[in-house]
């Protein structure tokens, strides 16, 4: 009997010194993640998986293996993990996320499958909250509606508020610049003003142009207006110098409306010729065109991840599917902001908002790390979203712990960004995830190699400005587009360096009260309920505490 005793004391002293020691190893992991610090995550993630028989934790220290191994370029190590953790235990959400940035499937776009009708801003004639909106402009949870008539900007969201514009002019169109955080406006008098977000400070962005109309900006920020007394569109750079202008229409007279931007690619409706054109960028050069629907004339358009969505009076069209815009009898302009559309409807004196809705969600958040404070979890996380929605407003999201969701407060802060200029690839895999990453580089250096820095470059929080010595592939046109990077020429590499100066990256942070676990707790960021692209991380109370 005692010799039973003595050898249940002895395995159950092993047992324990086991556990705690592929705990350490673990939670040490967590903790090195949490700063950046992946060569070392990583050593330590293989000691803990050497150490540890609890079959209870096995896949928690599986997945974040796998985390580390594609946050390292190691993606046959990382998909050797996932093969692993899936055949011997059940699978689980965060696999879903690893799994498409192995195979970096996460392009593959959604198409449209509804437009829902959400609701109305009115305006009055009389004593009106504002007439003949001409313009509509999405920033963070508020709309902001151009009033032509009377020269001032209305803001709905959490508050109402006008904002007089002082000019002495008519206003000819507003847009809002995410990447610079401003306001931009056109008059009739040629010039264009930029503006602060709530309207205060104004300055002179360009003058004594023909006739201008903005028409949208990008994110090398360059800002695109239409000279209509030209039938030109000059495109400038962050500070008002001119960049390049096109002029469309040499040889015959053309009408013209809107111009949009996606990618390396400028979209403007020529409505003459009843079709979009498309331009590179960089070159001029005049691309493919895309023909208006068959009996349908649109007035304006936007660009849903490289399709062209034409708005008219009572439709919307992309892909040949045509859908109807309930409450809407003329449409004036428009703005897309993610899976929210805005029209201006001038007849009716009211703008209309609608939601688009995806086969299924693509966008998803990456989690960059976790700390305790003032006894609250808080979740440092990022919003990867290839429709191209601000990333101050993340929609539907779910946070949990331990499988629970949690009464998150969700708030953001500013980051401030490296910048690498042409770097060895391999260093990409050495960027601190915690911080902001912009790394300008050359096309023909990811042309072969795209696919096995796909997931590193989005773990580790890397944006890429790519100057174009070279055609891209469309896997390298869609890395740039998912980190919210732009293609350059060589010209513009100083120009970039002064323009992420003014330029906002923006991480969130979702905080929630939590009883810090015994062994190992997960946490999960989730933008849509319906999305299988999960972001998990795991925590003990060893490393949370630290």
């Amino acid at each position: 009997m005692k010799k039973m005793l003595l050898v249940l004391c002895v395995f159950t002293m092993l047992t324990s010194f086991v556990f705690a020691n592929y705990m350490n190893s673990f939670s040490a992991a967590v903790e090195a993640w949490n700063q950046g610090k992946i060569s070392q995550a990583l050593s330590l993630m293989n000691l803990s998986l050497s150490s540890t028989f609890n079959t209870l934790y096995a896949p928690d220290l599986w997945y974040f293996k796998a985390r580390l191994d594609l946050m390292s370029g190691k993606i046959n190590d990382a998909r050797q993990a996932l093969d692993t953790v899936g055949t011997v235990f059940k699978s689980r959400p965060v696999s879903n996320l690893l799994k498409n940035l192995t195979d970096a499937s996460i392009t593959s776009f959604s198409p449209v499958v509804d437009i829902k009708y959400v609701d109305s801003i009115m305006g009055f004639h009389d004593g009106e909250v504002f007439y003949s909106p001409i313009s509509v402009a999405i920033r963070r949870n508020s709309y902001y509606v151009l009033d032509t008539a009377n020269r001032f900007v209305e803001e709905f969201g959490s508050i109402q508020q006008r904002y007089e514009l002082n000019v002495n002019s008519t206003p000819t169109a507003m847009i809002y610049s995410n990447a610079m955080d401003s306001f931009f406006v056109s008059f009739e008098n040629g010039d264009v003003y930029k503006y602060t977000p709530n309207f205060s400070t104004k300055k002179k962005f360009v003058s004594k142009l023909s006739h201008p109309v903005v028409f949208c900006t990008d994110n090398a920020g360059r800002v695109y207006v239409g000279e209509y007394g030209e039938d030109a569109v000059s495109i400038f750079e962050y500070n008002g110098v001119l960049k390049k202008k096109i002029h469309f229409f040499d040889k015959k007279v053309h009408i013209f409306s809107y111009g949009r931007v996606f990618g390396s690619t400028f979209y403007i409706m020529d409505l003459t010729d009843k079709e979009v054109r498309k331009f590179d960028i960089i070159s001029g050069k005049e691309l493919s065109n895309v023909p208006f629907p068959k009996d349908v004339i649109p007035f304006t358009f936007e660009v849903i991840y490289g399709n062209v969505f034409f708005i008219s009076s009572k439709s919307a069209v992309i892909g040949g599917i045509s859908f109807n815009l309930y409450r809407s009898s003329s449409v004036f302009s428009s703005t897309l902001d993610g899976e929210l559309l805005a029209t201006t409807d001038v007849a009716a004196n009211k703008v209309n908002i609608y939601k688009i809705s995806m086969e299924k969600s693509v966008s998803f958040p990456i989690i960059n790390g976790l700390s305790l404070k003032d006894e609250r979890i808080h979740v440092r996380f990022r919003i990867v979203d290839p429709t191209d929605s601000p990333i101050e407003k993340p929609t539907n999201l779910v946070v949990k712990d331990d499988g629970f969701q949690a009464p998150a407060d969700i708030s953001y802060v500013s980051q401030k960004a490296l910048i690498y200029e042409f770097p060895n690839l391999d260093e990409i895999l050495k960027m601190n995830h915690v911080k902001s990453n912009v790394v300008i580089s050359r096309v023909s250096s990811f042309n072969g190699k795209v696919k096995s820095y796909f997931a590193p470059i989005l773990l580790n929080n890397v944006v890429l400005y790519l100057v174009r010595d070279k055609d891209p592939t469309e896997l390298v046109k869609l890395l740039v587009h998912l980190t919210k990077g732009a293609f350059i020429s060589d010209s513009e590499v100083k120009y970039v360096e002064n323009f992420l100066k003014y330029r906002r990256f923006v991480e969130f942070v979702a905080s929630y009260p939590v009883n810090l676990p015994i062994g190992i707790d997960d946490v999960s960021v989730s933008c849509e309920s319906i999305s299988n692209l999960i972001d998990t991380v795991y925590y003990t109370k060893q490393n949370i505490l630290k």
